[in-house]
């Protein structure tokens, strides 16, 4: 992998040791525990927004669009690697300043709708600002990589500021992350340097891995447009209507906006008397 991504060479880590120190790194004003503090508690801002969306939508639609979901923290040995690739010195600064995938998420999902629904909805956020957006479905790489990758930065509350830190998201479905993972531990017996005919192969692979994906996907939109027949039988002592509902003007935008709403509690429990209750209804 190149570029602003998650390399899956990097460590999945679902709680980064922010002790980590980083040989070689000369300290300045932002120390090196400081930062990765920052990029850990992104994650959990990014981790805590995706659990939400994924809760709602399992309660809207009846089922989860995410599979599962891996975080991890760039360990000191990659970032040292990428700071020598890119020629910058081993300053904090240019660290935070010309590595974006730090702190890194990957989301993986069900079907491919599933991936731009996702993205969508982080999007959107107010507080989530999208710096940039690499779209491999697309426009899959020349080896076949296929994923949706989003540079975004997400709000940080200390106790004296506000600091917007950056996190790599990658968006895969199953079939995705099973040829990346796999390319990448052949692959990296090469050195990067794979001979002709296995780069050939890999790529056939991607293309099978990329039907598969659509196949799926098509199977399952037919499957939720299936109509099973009606019953036309009905069942003595069953209402047509429930009498409960029909009065109850529910607007569920209404309900939510009083979820953050104080509202003074004018009369305790041990006050309500029938006379207080008598009073009311007048």
């Amino acid at each position: 992998m190149n570029g602003d991504i998650l390399d899956d060479r990097d460590e999945v880590n679902d709680e980064p040791n922010i002790n980590m120190a980083l040989p070689g790194m000369r300290m300045e004003a932002l120390s090196w525990k400081r930062m990765l503090l920052l990029y850990e508690s992104a994650l959990e801002v990014i981790n805590a927004k995706i659990t939400v969306l994924n809760k709602e939508f399992v309660l809207r639609f009846g089922y989860t669009p995410i599979e599962h979901i891996s975080s991890r923290i760039k360990s000191p040995q990659s970032i040292m690697r990428k700071l020598k690739v890119n020629h910058r010195d081993p300053l904090i600064g240019n660290v935070v300043r010309y590595i974006n995938d730090i702190a890194g998420i990957r989301i993986i999902c069900s079907f491919t709708t599933d991936i731009y629904t996702i993205a969508e909805l982080i999007a959107s956020q107010n507080d989530v600002k999208v710096l940039k957006v690499k779209d491999y479905i697309a426009h899959p790489k020349e080896n076949g990589y296929m994923s949706y990758h989003m540079i975004v930065s997400v709000p940080v509350y200390l106790s004296q500021q506000v600091v917007f830190t950056k996190v790599e998201i990658q968006i895969r479905t199953i079939a995705m992350d099973f040829w990346a993972s796999l390319e990448h531990k052949m692959y990296y017996k090469f050195d990067g340097n794979a001979p002709e005919h296995i780069r050939r192969e890999l790529k056939e692979c991607a293309d099978i891995t990329a039907f598969l994906d659509r196949k799926m996907l098509a199977l399952n939109e037919e499957i939720q447009n299936y109509k099973v027949p009606e019953v036309t039988e009905s069942f003595a002592g069953v209402s047509d209507s429930c009498d409960i509902y029909k009065d109850t003007a529910y607007k569920e935008e209404t309900i939510e906006e009083m979820f953050g709403v104080y509202i003074e509690e004018s009369i305790s429990v041990r006050e309500i008397t029938p006379e207080v209750i008598e009073n009311n209804e007048k």
